[in-house]
């Protein structure tokens, strides 16, 4: 059987004639969409392939690769819903016959709250990082994202309870899926609330101090993940019959996933590129900026690193964090500042004048101390050494200093 099957389309315009409904027979338009859009996916499947096998390389590391993944993950998910939901290819006789399962399930909870709990999670991670100084890791860290998907589950499993009539059922007659209105309210409901933390989460990373437009990044992924949606409300509220009539369906997915692979491009296009044609020379670059930034530490990168490549970089592979260092104060960052690689450098002091008495000058031998022959005695030797020990600057108590260090 070919796509699309003339005599199933066929049967479908003359059910929705007897309904007094108009619908437009799928088309090898419909097809072609499905097969761009597999292509781009495809393409991003090799590129977070080579993100994930480069993860350690600093600049994509500082992206977040898993995070990254997951972003492209939820985004294949949304398509996977949009091919059923758009009514894009036949759906009887086939697992996509499933409208809960598939385009409720898939669509929503895994693709499009997904992509906002992505986004929202990595806003949070460099607002914890860059406004907080806080580490991205432990229980503290993660609990709004766990509050986050607990909500998804218990209106997953609670919209799952109820009627297919009530919630999303298939329509045999016209081989589609039909969302009731008040479950489709309370699906949208849900979805802007979770952009609104996106957005919030966003308005507090407006002042924060990257070396790479962070912040930039993330305003840029919010309007992207705003437009999506206020485009898709609209259409569902205002056209509900959308996916019946072929000159709204086929813009409506191509302007779901160009604007999901935007998002994703946007973070890590530019790192990404630089790996493959320009590694070692942009590495260098970044660190460069890192340290005329001051913010190594934020990036885990080690100031002290002698040369910018992969293997002196100074990375910390061992950071438990998806995004950026530990931030908290640490035994290499009291030395960065002492040493001053960091925003607080000290001019060093000259040796000679570390051995040098206060007033500027060697401690000065009084004259009696002299004998005739204008030697000193071995008596007023041993006197004066007695007498101006405590004159003499005392050398560093390094175990002192050690232990002071310690104590940071």
């Amino acid at each position: 059987m070919g796509f699309p099957d003339a005599a199933f389309e066929q049967q479908r315009v003359e059910a929705a004639a007897l309904l007094n409904m108009r619908l437009d027979a799928r088309t090898r338009g419909d097809l072609a969409v499905i097969v761009l859009l597999a292509a781009v996916y495809f393409i991003d499947l090799v590129a977070v392939a080579f993100m994930l096998w480069n993860r350690k390389y600093p600049p994509l590391k500082s992206k977040g690769p898993v995070l990254m993944a997951a972003l492209f993950v939820c985004s294949v998910f949304w398509f996977i819903g949009d091919i059923q939901v758009n009514g894009h290819v036949q759906l009887a006789g086939s697992a996509l016959t499933d409208c809960r399962g598939i385009g409720f399930w898939v669509r929503v909870l895994l693709g499009i709250c997904g992509v906002c709990a992505v986004v929202a999670l990595r806003s949070y991670a460099l607002h914890q990082v860059f406004a907080l100084n806080l580490p991205t890791r432990g229980l503290r860290f993660y609990l709004p994202f766990l509050v986050y998907v607990a909500c998804i589950l218990v209106y997953g499993i609670v919209a799952s309870a109820l009627s297919p009539r009530v919630s999303a059922e298939y329509v045999r007659a016209l081989d589609i899926c039909r969302l009731d209105e008040p479950f489709k309210i309370t699906i949208f409901v849900f979805v802007w609330v979770s952009c609104l933390f996106v957005a919030l989460v966003n308005w507090r990373l407006r002042r924060i101090k990257t070396s790479f437009n962070e912040s930039r990044e993330m305003l840029v992924a919010c309007l992207i993940v705003f437009a999506v949606l206020t485009f898709n409300t609209c259409m569902q509220f205002a056209q509900p019959k959308y996916p019946l009539v072929r000159r709204l369906r086929i813009p409506s997915t191509l302007l779901d996933h160009l604007c999901c692979n935007a998002l994703l491009w946007a973070i890590i296009g530019r790192p990404l590129a630089m790996c493959a044609f320009r590694r070692d020379a942009y590495l260098r670059a970044w660190v460069a900026t890192l340290r005329s930034d001051g913010l190594q530490r934020a990036y885990q990168v080690d100031s002290s690193a002698a040369t910018a490549t992969e293997d002196v970089a100074a990375h910390k592979p061992e950071s438990a964090s998806f995004f950026y260092a530990d931030t908290q104060p640490s035994l290499g960052a009291y030395e960065e500042t002492r040493q001053g690689s960091g925003f607080y450098a000290e001019p060093e002091k000259d040796q000679e004048q570390l051995w040098r008495s206060e007033d500027g000058g060697l401690p000065e031998i009084p004259a009696a101390a002299f004998s005739s022959s204008g030697r000193l005695s071995a008596a007023d030797t041993h006197s004066y050494a007695s007498s101006s020990a405590a004159s003499w600057p005392q050398p560093p108590d390094l175990f002192g200093y050690i232990n002071d260090r310690r104590l940071l």
